[in-house]
Formats: C-alpha cells, sequence, structure tokens
C-alpha cells in the first residue's frame, strides 16, 4: 500500500437524501479541477463518474451514494466560476421531491442556442446548478417534482 496522499481542498456541503435524512459536513476538491484551472468544483464531483461521495462529519468520512442524493446545498463564493452564470437568466420555483419549494436562478446556455428553461432541465448532467440567494443548490435531475417558469 502506497503513503502517497493527494492534496485537497475542503468545501462545507449540505446534502438532503432520498430517505430525508440531513447531512452537513466536508467534501473534498482535488487542487487541480477537471476542465479549468484551479480547484476542482462541485459540480465535478457530482456530474463525475464516481458513484459515491466522501463527506467528512466530525473526525469520521462517510462515503454516500450520489444515486440518493436529492440535493447538495454550498455556498456560492465556494463554487462560483464564470459559466454559473453565463446565458439567458431565468427565475424559476423548484419543487424537490423531498423538502419545500423554493425560488431560484438559472442561467441556460446550452449549444445550438438553446436557452429555455426546458433545455437546461433536459440536458444530460445528473446535478443541475439553482441559485438561491447565496447558495448554489445542486438538485438531481430525476429528484426534481416540477419546475415553474
Amino acid at each position: 500500500m502506497s503513503d502517497q496522499r493527494i492534496s485537497v481542498a475542503s468545501c462545507q456541503v449540505e446534502l438532503v437524501l432520498a430517505n430525508g435524512a440531513d447531512i452537513i459536513g466536508d467534501t473534498f476538491l482535488q487542487l487541480h479541477g477537471e476542465h479549468i484551472s484551479g480547484v476542482q468544483r462541485v459540480d465535478e464531483l457530482l456530474n463525475g463518474d464516481d458513484n459515491f461521495l466522501p463527506i467528512q462529519i466530525d473526525q469520521s468520512v462517510e462515503l454516500v451514494n450520489l444515486e440518493q442524493v436529492i440535493s447538495l446545498r454550498t455556498t456560492y463564493d465556494a463554487e462560483w466560476f464564470s459559466l454559473l452564470s453565463l446565458g439567458v437568466e431565468h427565475s424559476v420555483r423548484v419543487e424537490p421531491l423531498h423538502g419545500l419549494p423554493f425560488d431560484a436562478t438559472i442561467y441556460a446556455n446550452l449549444p445550438n442556442g438553446k436557452t429555455r428553461v426546458k433545455d437546461f432541465l433536459n440536458q444530460q448532467e445528473q446535478f443541475l446548478p439553482f441559485i438561491c440567494d447565496d447558495k448554489v443548490i445542486f438538485l438531481a435531475r430525476d429528484k426534481i417534482l416540477k419546475v415553474k417558469d
């Protein structure tokens, strides 16, 4: 076994799971993101190839099955990147599978001029970003009941 460690940064997150449980802890971001320079983004973790997300709670680490995550919330400052707010702005009301409906902002800027709310919701990403005040809420696309434009 190797003693080699990968340098990471931590990011506080709040998760809502399909069973209704709430988890607050830190997840780990690599210091170099997959698609851009700088620290890995939370959306890269959520929409990557891994099925489990490590969450540190107190001094222990739990591996959370991403298929059971309804939403992950983090601060806007922690997740901000220029593409997050690029495109046509839409104010929406979102009703997740579990939890109360909330008002949010989305930005639609997809290939071939697709800028509608419908286009944003139908993209291939497993988790979609919704901006709500000073937070970014990543909702599992298949755990969204409805969105009002």
